[in-house]
């Protein structure tokens, strides 16, 4: 007879005897869930703290690069002749010059005049992200639904929402 061996849950779940420990466990899970808001407040005000630091620190360092840049843009535009029609020229440590550069400025109504004068060739000029919506589709027939390759599916979904006790306000 093959011998049976006995396998541990990874999970360790609470032993609730009635209503009122199941009642203590949503308290429970409402003081962990705002541990767990505060946590995440607490370290995005650390984070905006150092990064506020960290532009005080290097704020001089980019004054130092930008007013370098400046000057040696100045200085090779004055010599300019001796790049000889070249566009860049190749130093020690790196290269300066010029590259070309093109941007398209667009106004608010770009868009609707592009759909204007090119018509249906506008749409390859335009960038569109098309998703289902499935909260409108959820108005669709059973049947609907099948013909675009969509179905609805039923389930109970277990949820637990704790009361979150606010600051009243008086004001």
């Amino acid at each position: 007879m093959a011998k049976t061996r006995r396998v541990k849950s990874d999970r360790q779940l609470v032993k609730l005897s009635g209503w009122k420990s199941v009642d203590n466990a949503v308290r429970k899970i409402g003081t962990l869930q705002r541990d767990i808001e505060n946590a995440g407040t607490k370290a995005t005000d650390k984070i905006e703290a150092i990064k506020a630091q960290l532009a005080e620190d290097v704020k001089a360092a980019q004054d130092g690069v930008k007013i370098c840049t400046e000057s040696i843009e100045a200085w090779v535009v004055a010599h300019r002749k001796e790049l000889k029609n070249k566009q860049s020229r190749k130093l020690n440590h790196g290269t300066i010059g010029w590259r070309k550069s093109t941007a398209i400025s667009v106004k608010k109504t770009t868009v609707g005049l592009l759909k204007k004068v090119l018509g249906r060739k506008a749409s390859q000029y335009l960038h569109v992200k098309e998703t289902p919506d499935r909260e409108a589709m959820a108005g669709l027939t059973d049947e609907q639904l099948a013909t675009v390759g969509a179905r609805r599916r039923h389930k109970d979904v277990f949820f637990v929402a704790p009361d979150i006790i606010e600051a009243a306000d008086y004001g």
